[in-house]
């Protein structure tokens, strides 16, 4: 990968992250009526729905037709939807009931290292000392964006209940990014999103169906401000944001890539600055420079292996 794909790899971090933090505002209207299985369900399915079209376009046919029809492909993607999309959706949204918003803002720094520990674990990357100092610098950074988190930041027994659960919403997005890591070895970024999705909609179907008091299909009581937020959830957070994610996951090594989720909470500190007028501190705005430069030397400057990016079986055969 030469400099210039390097820097676009880059900008397209930096656009996925800002994507995603208008999912925290978007979020925070759809439950106010609708249960967070229900949000979820819908919110991935209208984003499965988006997806399909491109399905066929960007799905390379297979020289090994059984691969994607195996029981081990089934039980890969069962896992990967399970234990990768369930828990940073609604057991996330579960546990900031159970503990604060504050709380989750800072237990949620933990992924990009524990991205980084599951990629030495799980796909033999190198922990460079690079990938290290930018991996603090970034941590660093967010830790100033943060400033008031930390101040409002409560982890008392009371809490402990939810902010376990916040914890294991982490793990979860962490194993999601580097399991669809391995899987992207013999899928299109496509396939990886829509069988996960197809796993995902079944179990918030089925969570809603139990516990809810109004399952999912029944959709009378709830506004137009509910469902534009959904469509925004599914459209830009987990449609166009997630499908940018895979295209750069696909191109970079974990190590690299984890330092631009430290990207977050800064980007939705600018959103809260643009829609409801809140100030930026002087901390904050360093701590946003300091992170966007981690991330810029990991992403445009540490080669890593992307010079032998994943490539699906059916693309390298053809």
């Amino acid at each position: 990968m030469n400099a210039r794909h390097r820097w676009l790899t880059f900008g397209a971090l930096v656009i996925v992250n800002l994507l995603w933090a208008g999912q925290y505002p978007a979020y925070k209207v759809a439950v106010r009526t609708m249960s967070v299985a229900s949000v979820n369900f819908w919110t991935l399915a209208i984003a499965l729905a988006f997806l399909l079209p491109f399905f066929r376009i960007f799905t390379a046919p297979s020289t090994v037709p059984n691969t994607r029809r195996s029981a081990k492909t089934i039980w890969e993607f069962a896992v990967l939807g399970t234990l990768g999309i369930i828990p940073p959706s609604v057991m996330l949204a579960w546990g900031i009931d159970k503990s604060s918003a504050s709380n989750a803002s800072i237990l949620s720094l933990t992924i990009p290292v524990v991205m980084v520990v599951l990629g030495v674990i799980m796909l033999g990357e190198r922990l460079t000392t690079k990938r290290t100092i930018c991996l603090i610098a970034g941590l660093s950074g967010t830790l100033l964006v943060s400033s008031d988190d930390l101040v409002h930041a409560s982890f008392s027994r009371g809490l402990l209940t939810g902010n376990l659960i916040i914890l294991v919403a982490g793990f979860g997005s962490a194993f999601y990014n580097t399991y669809s890591k391995r899987l992207l070895e013999r899928f299109s970024e496509i396939e990886v999103l829509v069988y996960s999705y197809v796993v995902a909609v079944v179990l918030c179907a089925l969570l809603s169906q139990f516990f809810d008091h109004k399952p999912f299909y029944v959709l009378t009581g709830y506004g137009t401000a509910t469902w534009i937020a959904i469509f925004v959830l599914a459209g830009l957070s987990w449609g166009i944001a997630m499908v940018i994610w895979m295209w750069a996951l696909r191109r970079l090594d974990i190590g690299q890539i984890s330092v631009s989720v430290y990207l977050l909470p800064f980007f939705g500190l600018l959103l809260s600055m643009v829609t409801l007028h809140e100030r930026l501190s002087a901390a904050q705005i360093i701590g946003g420079a300091v992170t966007l430069a981690g991330t810029a030397a990991l992403t445009a400057a540490d080669r890593g292996s992307e010079s032998n990016p994943v490539v699906p079986q059916g693309e390298a055969n053809q």
